[in-house]
């Protein structure tokens, strides 16, 4: 599948957002397949999704790490291992929940932003569990405000869709500009749809790029003011019934919004004019290039505004994840 190699070609496609107030955010196809590759990795190690003392052990060495510091900086976050970095993607997955835990427990208020990127499985740093059983002999003092192991479980159904999509198995090395283009476009015009007082539910392309942009969660936290007006949460703990009735809500706007049915792309004239409507500009750039390091990556790029919204519950806006998907 392509996960390992070292000396992959990857195409270096990139779509800016330009906003009315002249905020520019990058979402970066390297971004996309930092996240696919690890997807691909929890897939084929099954027993990060399970209950068990494996899972059990490396969300205590999360915390852990979180609670010593051991997450800031660019050299802390390359001698991660694949594991930890799964349980904070999940635990990212919950933004609202990610930054009020970041704020009120790691000293200084310090919010831990992602700050590298790995294109391959082989970055990663190796560790061995079976040596490291009773390695965590300090005191835990960072405690997620949620049931972190049930969000990890929740993650399932969204691998099950993974493993049904084209991405699973796609040669990443071969990704079109124009593919790359409609996941970012309806990403973005999704994020243009969601509404305070509606449960926001994405098809599971969409979902894809949203986790994506997740793993970056200051600049998650800006486009998503910028482009919704409010701070857009995720949770994927909602039951299927509401689950159900939302997509089909969503879907109904999405429709009536831009004349497409919901799991297709729109024409290029409507999304021309519904970028317009909100004054933004979208420009698409593509290189093909050597892949090389790239643990010096700042993530999406964006903008954080430290007067920002985050955390009042009136900023709460859709719930969705690992529970949402459709055709």
């Amino acid at each position: 599948m392509g996960n390992s190699s070292a000396s992959l070609s990857l195409p270096n496609l990139t779509t800016h957002i330009v906003t009315k107030g002249g905020s520019v955010f990058r979402l970066s196809y390297f971004d996309l397949v930092d996240h696919i590759i690890l997807l691909r990795q929890v897939v084929v190690h099954p027993e990060m999704i399970e209950k068990g003392d494996k899972l059990n052990f490396f969300i205590k060495d999360y915390c852990h790490r979180m609670s010593n510091n051991q997450m800031m900086s660019k050299y802390r976050q390359s001698e991660l291992p694949w594991e930890i970095d799964w349980i904070w993607h999940v635990h990212r997955l919950h933004p609202i929940n990610y930054y009020n835990d970041c704020i009120k427990q790691i000293p200084n208020n310090y919010f831990i932003d992602k700050r590298i990127r790995k294109l391959t499985i082989d970055e990663y740093h190796k560790f061995d569990y079976s040596k490291s059983e009773k390695r965590i002999n300090n005191r835990i003092t960072f405690v997620p405000s949620f049931d972190l192991e049930k969000a990890v479980l929740r993650q399932r159904d969204f691998l099950d869709k993974f493993q049904q999509h084209e991405l699973y198995t796609f040669d990443l090395r071969n990704m079109s500009s124009m593919k790359f283009r409609e996941i970012v476009e309806n990403y973005i015009l999704f994020m243009k749809l969601a509404r305070k007082k509606y449960n926001n539910l994405s098809t599971f392309d969409i979902d894809l790029m949203w986790h994506t942009h997740m793993r970056y969660p200051l600049n998650y936290f800006q486009f998503s003011e910028q482009l919704c007006g409010f701070l857009l949460n995720h949770d994927d703990s909602i039951t299927p019934q509401v689950l159900n009735n939302a997509y089909k809500d969503t879907a109904e706007r999405w429709k009536t919004a831009y004349q497409s049915e919901y799991g297709h792309n729109v024409d290029r004239d409507c999304f021309r004019n519904s970028m317009s409507s909100i004054h933004c500009t979208i420009t698409h750039d593509s290189i093909v290039k050597k892949q090389s390091n790239h643990g010096s990556y700042t993530g999406c790029g964006g903008f954080w505004s430290s007067g920002s919204d985050v955390g009042n519950s009136n900023s709460c806006g859709s719930s969705c994840g690992s529970s949402c998907g459709g055709d």
